[in-house]
């Protein structure tokens, strides 16, 4: 009957932390098979079967065992991810390792219930001793505490590991789903030293002096103190430790954002100015009007008494009144006043920083009311022929004779408003591990793939998303949004 206590509650343990494992693993990484009904539920099940199995291999073999089975059982979790999740490498290291430390732990900072378990049953023997407890009882009540403080500290387990991976899970801010890079050795470090502590109780806290087996808990109660204390506060730096790492990575990236709209406002500012420069010489040349009006005329009455020569000075006139005009004439006239401004200024930028550029916005149309805010369309076009300029120009450095070119270009798609990008490039593209933008040549790391993802959040706003696509020396981006030209 005992026996059988015993295996329901293994099997209520196996259960809780089945649940625990697809629970952490499925906030971090998604199965590859996902469209598969229950697939989510894979990896709770593999560890119950992987668990039971190492408990029934392992039967009877000594305290240092426990680490082992403890390592069989995740490098098979571990094989087991590799096959079945997306990521990387490096993000089911950190599953696997971190979900280990925090199961052993847990066991080790539940098992001072065991010392009340104990200390129970102690007391009862003393009251046999005494007369106060019947001898009939002893052996009924002595199962009864042994089953309820194995229960309880199983229960705390349980709990403790719940909470724990169910807090790692609720503060993690992946930038890129399924990928972890180079700081998933900062968030192992707690759980490296956990794991360490588990192995070394493990072997010392069952000891042989003078041929017979000692339990250090019987020699040293303290132990049963001092042992959970330990692992609680393990428990307590990774979970603290992961959650500062994601606190500050936020911070990092809101940073890396502010530069860029700081830089975003910059050039608005930047494109006002130009507006009011434009404005400027439209009231002069309305004032100087008039007076070009009264030469015209002038010369119009002159024609009708025409002298050898007043012809070509006619001409010369017009040529120069035309050419003044030109100039305040921004060439590129999409229809939208915000479109106008930034792409001219870009343009403008382009040939001033790359001599011979082809430039073409002959196909980018839009109406007065896009159905796009200007600020946001100033985000993405910003962006966008930043991009451009900047591949652009590290091509020409390494290729001078090569031709440079930039066409942006719109279309309607039933509701969707279509927008693309595209320039040449060195035809050498970074692409994170595991997918996501590609990197810029910037010198800064913490901007890069933010002007991406500031344009990727302005087309989230109108239903949208992005596209890069590369093909040889050719990169073009889509921006989607819904709208109208």
């Amino acid at each position: 009957m005992g026996q059988w206590i015993v295996w329901v509650l293994d099997i209520l343990l196996y259960l809780a932390e089945g649940y625990c494992i697809q629970f952490f693993f499925g906030r971090f990484a998604k199965p590859k098979l996902h469209g598969l009904k229950y697939a989510e539920w894979a990896s709770g099940i593999t560890w119950i079967a992987v668990r039971a199995a190492s408990e029934g291999l392992f039967l009877g073999m000594g305290g240092g065992i426990r680490f082992l089975k403890l390592l069989v059982s995740s490098m098979v979790l571990f094989v087991f991810c590799m096959c079945w999740y997306q990521g990387n490498l490096l993000l089911k290291i950190f599953l696997a390792v971190q979900f280990a430390a925090l199961r052993e732990l847990s066991f080790w900072a539940s098992s001072s219930l065991l010392f009340l378990g104990n200390g129970l049953i102690t007391l009862l023997a003393h009251g046999a001793d005494s007369g106060w407890l019947p001898i009939g009882w002893l052996v009924p009540a002595v199962s009864l505490v042994s089953y309820v403080s194995v229960a309880l500290e199983w229960a705390v387990q349980g709990l403790l590991l719940f909470v724990s991976v169910r807090r790692i899970a609720a503060c993690y801010q992946g930038r890129e789903e399924g990928w972890m890079g180079k700081e998933v050795f900062l968030y192992l470090l707690p759980a490296a030293a956990g794991l360490l502590v588990d192995l070394l109780v493990s072997l010392l806290i069952i000891t042989a002096e003078n041929g017979e087996t000692v339990i250090l808990y019987e020699k040293y109660p303290f132990l049963y103190i001092l042992v959970p204390m330990l692992a609680l506060s393990l428990i307590l730096a990774v979970v603290f430790s992961f959650q500062t790492f994601q606190e500050l990575a936020a911070l990092q990236e809101g940073r890396a954002e502010k530069i860029i709209l700081e830089h975003q406002i910059t050039q608005m500012q930047e494109a006002m100015a130009e507006l009011e420069h434009m404005y400027d010489g439209v009231r002069a040349v309305r004032h100087d009007m008039k007076n070009h009006m009264a030469v015209l005329q002038s010369l119009i009455q002159k024609k009708c008494r025409p002298q050898p020569g007043e012809d070509e000075e006619i001409t010369q006139y017009f040529a120069g009144l035309c050419q003044s005009v030109e100039q305040l004439d921004s060439r590129v006239h999409t229809g939208n006043a915000v479109s106008d401004t930034v792409v001219g200024s870009k343009f403008r930028y382009a040939r001033e920083r790359i001599p011979g550029i082809r430039l073409d916005a002959e196909n980018f149309l839009f109406g007065d009311a896009p159905g796009i805010k200007a600020y946001d369309l100033g985000v993405i076009l910003n962006n966008g022929l930043d991009n451009a300029i900047e591949a652009c120009a590290r091509m020409r450095e390494k290729e001078p004779e090569a031709e440079a070119y930039i066409a942006i270009r719109s279309f309607q798609a039933k509701q969707m408003l279509f927008f693309e990008i595209e320039n040449s490039f060195d035809g050498i593209v970074q692409v994170p591990k595991g997918g996501g933008f590609p990197l810029s040549s910037k010198e800064d790391g913490e901007l890069h793939g933010i002007g991406l993802k500031n344009i990727q959040k302005c087309a989230a706003k109108y239903g949208g998303d992005i596209d890069c696509i590369v093909e040889h020396k050719r990169f073009t981006l889509s921006v989607m949004v819904k709208g109208r030209i």
